[in-house]
């Protein structure tokens, strides 16, 4: 059996913990480049629709053109579910994340008790017997 899983390094619990770190960034730069492309999104939106005004089309294309924007910016909301997505897989992380860390600071009963050195013989010469 490998002790070395309650380890605290190069251990598969500390190995894990630093997934678990590492996915937790890369959910926050996903959070932060959703944010940034959905404002940027937005911002565009807005000046076609400030511009629909001066458009040179009739009536009726200005109206589906703006239905068009309307449409895209109501589209936007991946924005909000895909930010509620990334929050909740940030949570269950951070449960993972304090699982594991108690896993690596906790020693298994089991794995203590096969640690222990009842005897500490290795060979049996003549007088070299150790009696507890």
């Amino acid at each position: 059996m490998d002790n070395s899983v309650n380890g605290s390094d190069g251990s598969v619990g500390a190995h894990a913990t630093r997934e678990c770190a590492a996915i937790a960034s890369d959910l926050e730069r996903m959070k932060e480049l959703i944010a940034d492309a959905g404002d940027r999104l937005l911002a565009s939106f807005s000046a076609v629709s400030a511009q629909l005004p001066a458009f040179a089309g009739d009536e009726s294309q200005r109206r589906s053109l703006a239905r068009t924007v309307a449409g895209a910016v109501t589209a936007l909301q991946f924005q909000d579910m895909a930010t509620q997505l990334i929050q909740h897989a940030q949570r269950r992380l951070q449960v993972l994340e304090g699982g594991l860390a108690s896993l690596s600071h906790d020693t298994d009963p089991l794995l203590a008790a096969t640690r222990m050195q009842p005897v500490r013989q290795s060979a049996m010469g003549a007088g070299s017997i150790d009696l507890f």
